[in-house]
């Protein structure tokens, strides 16, 4: 049906194209070359003298007790399967299920002669594209007509589905297992700051916003049954990224984005046309979205068994790529440029001066408003956004001081009314203090930013635990969910992420995309140490 449709048949023969005369071609031949040279170094280094003393210091490491604290699963996962919270939280969800599954199962020849209950029954049995598809409505549907409530009630929606699924097929369940006791604890801290909030009207919709997120993780997890569904999940949402960026592109190219002063120094990049947004509220939001998405192309293309697929999802990634450049988000790039050495580090890391050496080579070649761009980083103190950062801060510091043990409560409509309290040394009064990290911990205090940094600190570790004891399939998309972690983890430090809330919610499915996978991981090791 694809290979006769007018649209992708013109695309269809350009892979084939591409693919046969490839085999034959010069190009083959120099990147064999290429290839073989590389191989020939590495048989070179793994003999020599130097690769026996870093495998000798890297065994050493690896056995100390200190190093191993880091770097080692430990007991807290399994206690948390066996805790008294578990239990109360998994009981929620499981007592309703059990009870409705007895009397499923009782009239089960009865329901299924609804013609309906049979059409639901097949489609939630591959409830991963259904959730695939509305990650998809989220990414591209405009912001104009977009509402931030459409999160919670399609958080709510997807659960509902899940439900349903936990009392119509035989073998399935909310995964709470795969959750880390750490989110727990971190989502206990969301409540807390919400309980004791000082303006609890202004929280209500943020604890709805951190409750549809934390739902985002129990839904991926619970529907990432395997390898293939997780994968799934991950190659629809592509195609949603693909097209924002797609739109992104027609911004650019038709100019229907203007320069706005407002969200650059006109002195400082002259000559730089309007920055992009695509669907989102801006180009920082939109940049990203694109930093926690660009490293899954890469797994897919590592993932996929033939190479006209591999071919797709390269072309694929391409529009959001070159849509990267064109937002003018100069935290997105950076984060961008962390997730490519994370990820290379983490799948070769023999790879690594090479690609280091690549992106260095490419800055001839970038766009004169890009480098432009790039050099105001180095020029901090003549930029004007810089220092608009460094005078929230200086607003943000005795506020900070006020309320760092015990947080001023959820969102960040608090966060403005009482900062008006204080003297600005901004013109206006700041929605934000433009860091994440520093939000949180003025929202929640104390409590809240260690169980968020703790979660995110055990999320990486199992994560990379993970990538050495794990299949190709999983390996490659735990090394792309943390690069692409560990990349909007640094833009954070300059942004607050989750300022608008579809970003946030694609953090937060990020977060469940790396739990999904680390949890299959386990799961298949704990099989095979059994059968051992």
């Amino acid at each position: 049906m694809f290979h006769d449709s007018v649209l992708l048949k013109p695309v269809f023969l350009l892979v084939k194209l591409i693919n046969t005369s490839y085999e034959n071609s010069i190009l083959k031949r120099v990147v064999t070359s290429v290839i073989n040279f590389f191989k020939t170094l590495n048989r070179f280094y793994e003999n020599s003298v130097t690769a026996r003393i870093a495998k000798l210091i890297t065994e050493m490491l690896y056995n100390s007790a200190i190093i191993g604290f880091f770097t080692r699963k430990g007991k807290m996962s399994r206690w948390w399967e066996h805790s008294l919270a578990y239990r109360i939280i998994n009981g929620c969800f499981e007592v309703p299920s059990k009870i409705l599954k007895g009397f499923y199962q009782k009239h089960e020849e009865i329901f299924l002669e609804s013609i309906a209950v049979k059409a639901a029954k097949a489609l939630l049995q591959r409830i991963e594209y259904i959730v695939g598809l509305f990650l998809i409505v989220i990414l591209v549907v405009p912001h104009e007509r977009w509402n931030n409530v459409y999160n919670v009630a399609i958080a709510l929606f997807l659960v509902f589905l899940i439900f349903i699924n936990t009392i119509i097929q035989r073998h399935w369940m909310f995964n709470f297992k795969a959750l880390d006791c750490t989110l727990i604890l971190f989502m206990t801290a969301v409540v807390v700051s919400f309980a004791t909030s000082m303006n609890i009207s202004s929280s209500i919709k943020y604890m709805l916003f951190y409750a549809a997120c934390f739902l985002f993780v129990l839904i991926i997890v619970s529907t990432a049954k395997n390898e293939n569904s997780l994968q799934t999940i991950i190659e629809m949402m592509l195609f949603g990224v693909t097209a924002i960026g797609i739109f992104g592109l027609w911004q650019s190219i038709s100019g229907a984005v203007v320069f706005d002063p407002s969200l650059t120094d006109v002195e400082m990049n002259q000559g730089m046309p309007g920055r992009i947004y695509a669907t989102m509220s801006n180009p920082n939001n939109f940049g990203e979205i694109l930093v926690m998405s660009l490293p899954f192309y890469v797994s897919v293309i590592l993932n996929s068994k033939t190479f006209f697929k591999k071919m797709i999802y390269f072309i694929m990634a391409l529009p959001p790529l070159l849509a990267l450049f064109n937002t003018g988000s100069r935290s997105s790039w950076i984060g961008f440029a962390v997730s490519v050495i994370v990820i290379t580090f983490l799948l070769n890391k023999r790879l690594l001066p090479f690609i280091i050496l690549g992106g260095v080579m490419m800055i001839p070649f970038l766009p004169q408003y890009v480098y432009n761009r790039i050099l105001t980083i180095f020029r901090a103190a003549q930029d004007t956004s810089t220092q608009t950062r460094v005078k929230i801060l200086q607003t943000v510091e005795p506020m900070f001081k006020h309320y760092m043990l015990s947080g001023v409560g959820l969102g960040s409509d608090i966060f403005r009314q009482l900062i008006q309290n204080y003297k600005l040394y901004t013109k206006a009064v700041p929605p934000h203090t433009h860091i994440l990290y520093l939000q949180i911990w003025i929202e929640m205090g104390l409590a809240g930013f260690v169980t968020f940094m703790w979660y995110i600190y055990r999320t990486i570790k199992n994560s990379v635990i993970g990538i050495y004891n794990s299949s190709l399939t999983l390996k490659t998309i735990l090394a792309a969910g943390t690069a692409a972690l560990c990349g909007i983890l640094v833009t954070s430090l300059v942004e607050y992420s989750w300022y608008y809330p579809r970003v946030m919610v694609m953090f937060w499915v990020l977060l469940g995309i790396i739990a999904a996978a680390t949890y299959l991981a386990e799961l298949k090791n704990r099989r095979l140490s059994e059968m051992d």
